[in-house]
Parts: structure tokens; sequence; C-alpha cells
């Protein structure tokens, strides 16, 4: 087998925490071929999909976790399959590179479709029974109303990551005003949530595999001083047995994930309401091996396997 990653820069990945390399390591220790892009390397001609990749070398150390060959142009015929990895923003750099990845004759995970139509904020709305109350609005007084409603709210940018830009806003909050305007900026758009107490003790991280949920959970608990659990702004990570809200809930938006081509998912649940579906590079598939020894990235990529016989 032959896989194809696309990432942002193999530079910028940590072989202690990123799940690409958890992906990378998996298929080279069941012997199978793989090969690395960034995204500026994908590109296309009259033929096709052109891809500049580097076979990797992988190794289980984390101080030199790789070795890599000349880069080389290849076609779709040279992979069986490609994973697209790279981080969001889904910007219009982004969406070009899953537009050619569109012309690859192989199958892509997750779905390049799927890349540039679920945004990992907005998509949780198709499951409405499954979430918070929530509203996306670019209007600040809808916003501040939508505060005053649920005396306060957690406001959130559409196309951050790592909890980046998250922003819980108490009742009382003299800078409520001067906050949206800071997140949305003039006519863009905001997500604004209920903000749910049990935030405090943590988010948990469901590992959806082709519409089926993992047996882990990834528990991330935050700082003292910060309110978000994400790995990202230093959260803490305990890997758990799936509970059955989380199930629940995953069990609910699975079959929709998978019928839209998304192989892996990262659903984010906090106090039995999902808050957001991560499908762009989710996280946290080395933590869960070190703390249990189960391997998700195997199971993921024996789901890719079924998919392509």
């Amino acid at each position: 087998m032959r896989w194809l990653f696309v990432v942002d820069s193999p530079g910028r990945l940590n072989p202690k925490k990123d799940s690409s390399i958890a992906l990378m390591r998996a298929a080279a220790r069941a012997g199978d071929e793989v090969f690395i892009a960034e995204v500026p390397d994908v590109g296309a001609d009259e033929k096709g999909a052109r891809i500049f990749s580097r076979r990797l070398h992988l190794s289980e150390s984390d101080s030199q976790w790789m070795t890599a060959e000349d880069a080389k142009p290849r076609r779709a015929k040279d992979f069986d399959a490609a994973w697209m990895r790279a981080e969001p923003p889904v910007d219009s750099r982004f969406a070009t590179a899953t537009l050619i990845l569109d012309m690859l004759d192989c199958p892509v995970f997750n779905s390049p479709r799927a890349l540039r139509e679920m945004n990992e904020k907005l998509c949780i709305l198709r499951f409405p029974e499954l979430i918070p109350p929530t509203i996306v609005n670019s209007d600040v007084e809808v916003l501040r109303a939508f505060h005053s409603a649920h005396d306060g709210a957690v406001f959130k940018p559409l196309d951050g990551m790592g909890g980046r830009g998250v922003y819980v806003s108490p009742a009382d909050d003299m800078n409520l005003r001067s906050v949206l305007e800071m997140i949305g900026g003039e006519n863009n758009w905001v997500m604004a949530q209920q903000y749910l107490s049990a935030a405090r003790e943590g988010d948990a991280r469901v590992f959806v595999i082709d519409g089926k949920p993992a047996k882990w959970m990834l528990v991330r608990e935050p700082r003292a001083d910060d309110h978000r659990g994400n790995l990202a702004a230093g959260g803490t990570a305990f890997a758990r047995e799936l509970d059955s809200e989380s199930r629940a809930i995953a069990e609910a938006a699975g079959p929709a994930l998978s019928a839209a081509g998304v192989l892996f998912a990262g659903v984010d649940v906090i106090g039995g309401r999902m808050t957001e579906i991560n499908i762009t590079c989710p996280t946290g598939l080395r933590e869960v091996r070190d703390q249990t020894g189960d391997d998700l990235a195997e199971q993921i990529l024996s789901a890719a396997r079924a998919r392509l016989s």
C-alpha cells in the first residue's frame, strides 16, 4: 500500500503529539510505503494532479522521526490513497489544494469536498438536537442579545483551531462589544454558544472512525488560568473509556459524517453537548496510545483499507 500525506510542513509536526505522524508510523509498521507533500507541492497540469512528494522512512524515535528521499513529481497512479492533513484556516489556499486533490484518481481522506464544505464550527448546526444553544451572526447587536439571553456566552471565530480566538464572556462583561469587534471584525461572522459550566472539568475529544465511535476518548482539562482544554492552549489530556453520553452523540452524528466522506473525525463534547466536529486534522492519537496501549491510528488505517477494497 502506498499512502500520500499532504501536510503544512514536516518541520512543524511534533512527533510526540501529531496524529499525522501517528498515522504515518502505523502505515510504516504495516509495511506500507509513505510519501509526504506540503500544500504548495500540490499542483496540476493537462494530465491531472501532479504532486511533488518525497518518500519517507519512518522511525519510532521522537528525536529523528523520519528521513526523506528527494522530491519527485508523482501522479495518482503512484498512490493507493491520500490524506489531506493540512491545518485550518480553510482559506483559498486550502480550498485550492482540495480542488486539485479532487483530481487524484484515488481516494482522499478526508474527502476534499467535505473539507471545503463542512466548516468545523458550522457543521454542528446539522445536528441541532446534539448541541447547546448556538447562533452564527455578523451583527454585534444580535450577538449581544444572545449573550444577554444566556447570561454570558462563548464566542468563536469560524476559521480558528486549537482554541485560538475563543473567548468566554461572563454576564457582566464590560468588554463585550470590543471583543466582538475584535473576533468578528466588520461584517464577519462569529459563533456564539451558551457557556457550559462543565467546561471547567474539561472537554472530551471523541474519535469517530468511518461513522463509529472508538473505545477511547481524550478528556482535555484546561489550565487553572485558562478556560480552554485544547492541547495547543496548554490543556492536559487523559484517555478515558467512552461514556454513554459521548457514545450516543458520536453514534448520532457518525453515519452522516461517514456518508459525507469523513473517515476520521474528532467530535468535541462538553457536558453531554457537541460543540465542534474536527475533520481537517484531528489530534489526540498519540496521547491515547501512550496512555492505553491502543493504537487508534492502526484502526483508522484499517477503516481506510476497508474502503479501498
